[in-house]
């Protein structure tokens, strides 16, 4: 009896956790038809290949990657059966690299609904379906780039907001909002952040110190808990224009609907005590420099 294996994909950990979706892109969804389609063709499954939460933008998935080892390698099936031809790939040279090594191995790919046997038709078919594939991953990309443009040009945060703020959704009259608010834990240490440091008595690292002394931590994440704030996170919040007001999106400033968190004078003196500590490094820099290079010719003199 043929062997066969399963391939199944969901692009987001959101999909990973349902038990159902429209449209066949759940895990049970997909499992389900891809053992119909083994039952049709009368071949065993031995085995399951399950990228949850995986791009199909690129082949490096570890279960795909694992699949493929296994054809190579152990040469014991006969078939990989996927729901669908873009929960394999979502390019042309991934699917063809992908094709070619299951090819390489004889082993049938199967779509559990498409026709992509091995005849002409379903080659045809096959070409056809990955170049559209590949077509819907980058419109959907373009069109969602759009959107998160014409969202900062409207004010909105297209991105995760900076530390000292929360990204909320509120539901208003059944329609869900996502807008910005401060952070009652971590706005305080960023307003204070701004003034110690704009006064020049704090270098980076007494800054860095102070405020993990204060407690100042990173937003925690499903996964991964909060932690102290690192020095090149800190001086990249220093450098930040948000904190004034302004989204600043594909190298463009907006101005945004948030509340800002300092004053615009500020943020100018901030600046300015950045350029001049920057300034004073690279001055101590090539300093050293020198004299490194004086005592290396000083040194082969006496040689």
């Amino acid at each position: 009896m043929r062997r066969a294996v399963l391939y199944l994909r969901v692009s987001t950990a959101a999909q990973a956790r349902r038990n159902r979706e429209p449209e066949g892109y759940s895990i049970p969804a997909q499992r389900e038809a891809c053992q119909r389609k083994a039952a049709s063709m009368g071949v065993e499954i031995v085995g399951e290949y399950v990228d949850r939460g995986e791009s199909a933008k690129t082949a490096d998935r570890p279960q795909l990657q694992a699949l493929l080892e296994r054809v190579q390698v152990e040469r014991d099936i006969d078939a990989v059966i996927v729901h669908k031809v873009d929960r394999l790939a979502r390019n042309r040279y991934d699917d063809a690299t992908i094709s070619y090594t299951l090819h390489a191995a004889r082993v049938e790919l199967v779509s559990a609904v498409e026709n992509i046997d091995d005849t002409p038709f379903g080659r045809f078919m096959h070409a056809i379906l990955s170049a559209n594939a590949e077509f819907y991953s980058a419109n959907l990309a373009a069109e969602a780039r759009k959107g998160l443009i014409q969202k900062a040009k409207s004010g909105g945060t297209p991105t995760r907001a900076p530390l000292g703020y929360l990204n909320v959704r509120q539901v208003i009259e059944g329609r869900e909002l996502r807008t910005v608010e401060t952070d009652p834990d971590r706005a305080p240490h960023v307003r204070w952040a701004f003034a110690a440091y704009s006064s020049g008595a704090y270098t980076l690292d007494t800054l860095h110190a102070a405020l993990s002394e204060r407690g100042l931590t990173t937003r925690p994440t499903p996964t991964r808990p909060a932690r102290a704030v690192s020095r090149s996170q800190l001086a990249a919040l220093l450098a930040n224009p948000y904190y004034v007001g302004v989204v600043r999106y594909s190298g463009v400033d907006y101005d945004g609907r948030h509340e800002p968190l300092i004053d615009r004078d500020t943020f100018a003196r901030v600046r300015a005590v950045l350029a001049a500590h920057n300034h004073a490094a690279e001055k101590d820099r090539k300093h050293h420099h020198y004299l490194k290079a004086a005592c290396s010719a000083a040194a082969a003199g006496r040689g």
